[in-house]
């Protein structure tokens, strides 16, 4: 059996190719997004353009790009940028998701000098930026929501104090918290961009997600069309929040035993599982073995996670 010893130089040196060249490519897309940027803004205030400008002849870079905006898959990565605020291109985090593999693996082999490593930390490396988006996401989703009522509650006072709807809401994006700064900020700057105000939040409600919004959405364009007193309507849409996200808390509570069980249900073999294997290796490593005790472990995984989502299920009470 050959030494794996010998595949570490050359897969060493694989991998910081791969990751050097994939940098190489994100650092030139930054640069030309900048010289684009900068172009622009001199055409229209009438500047020249820079000596050091990079010219706009087709690079690889630029080609990158346009392949990646042409796929299905790059507007609802886009939608999940602009969702969890994160100043990056499709392109850009496209990059970034190939080069965090790539280096995530390097530094394991380097450090273990272990080969069998390098899926791994592959895999690491491929996942934990889905996760981060998602949870990074998923924050300011909550953080909004538990906004919304005060939110609610400033609009009104505002419209009550003779503002218009897009005014209200650029003045109370100057005092409210983030993310609802933000977010009203954004609503507030597309319609100054042309956008009217009913495709303004419907990117909104497609940035937040948010069941409590999109009830809100839809009472401002029913108005926009039949008229009404829109602040009587937002009041009581803001104390049915209220209410709903106070039942939420107490459904929450009542259900914290099961959360907590699936929790046990779901770690607890894995830790147990990981516990004896430190203590004794050669014993955990018999049903690991091609044969009928390689059916043990597979179905201990599958009944674990077969139960913490069931579990889950049960106690997901929709409110």
């Amino acid at each position: 059996m050959p030494d794996v010893t010998l595949f570490l130089p050359l897969a060493a040196a694989v991998l910081t190719a791969l990751t050097v060249l994939t940098l190489l490519v994100g650092v030139r897309g930054l640069v030309r997004r900048d010289a684009d940027i900068s172009a622009r803004m001199n055409t229209y205030l009438g500047g020249q353009e820079t000596s050091g400008a990079i010219p706009a002849d087709p690079q690889l870079a630029q080609r990158l790009n346009e392949t990646i905006q042409r796929q299905g898959f790059a507007a609802n990565v886009e939608r999940n940028l602009a969702a969890a605020n994160l100043p990056l291109t499709v392109p850009e985090y496209i990059l970034l998701r190939a080069a965090i593999p790539l280096v995530l693996a390097l530094v394991v082999l380097l450090v273990w000098r272990e080969p069998l490593l390098v899926p791994l930390g592959l895999f690491a490396g491929f996942v934990a930026p889905i996760f981060w988006l998602r949870m990074r996401r998923t924050g300011r989703n909550r953080d909004f929501n538990d906004q919304l009522p005060e939110t609610l509650d400033l609009i009104t006072a505002a419209m009550k104090g003779g503002f218009s709807l897009v005014q209200s809401l650029a003045y109370v994006a100057n005092d409210s918290p983030e993310p609802t700064r933000t977010e009203l900020r954004r609503v507030f700057q597309e319609v100054q961009l042309g956008l009217n105000v009913s495709t303004a939040l419907d990117n909104l409600v497609a940035r937040m997600e948010s069941e409590d919004l999109d009830l809100v959405v839809t009472a401002i364009k029913i108005h926009a069309r039949v008229g009404g007193n829109l602040t009587t309507v937002l009041e009581n849409i803001s104390t049915t929040i209220r209410e709903r996200a106070k039942l939420k808390r107490e459904v929450r509570v009542i259900t914290s035993m099961q959360r907590i069980s699936s929790y046990v249900i779901g770690g607890l073999p894995f830790a147990l599982g990981g516990i004896i294997f430190s203590i004794n290796p050669e014993y955990m490593s018999k049903m690991f073995e091609p044969g009928l005790t390689l059916c043990i472990p597979i179905g201990a995984f599958i009944s674990a996670v077969v139960g913490f989502l069931v579990i889950q299920r049960i106690v997901d009470i929709k409110v």
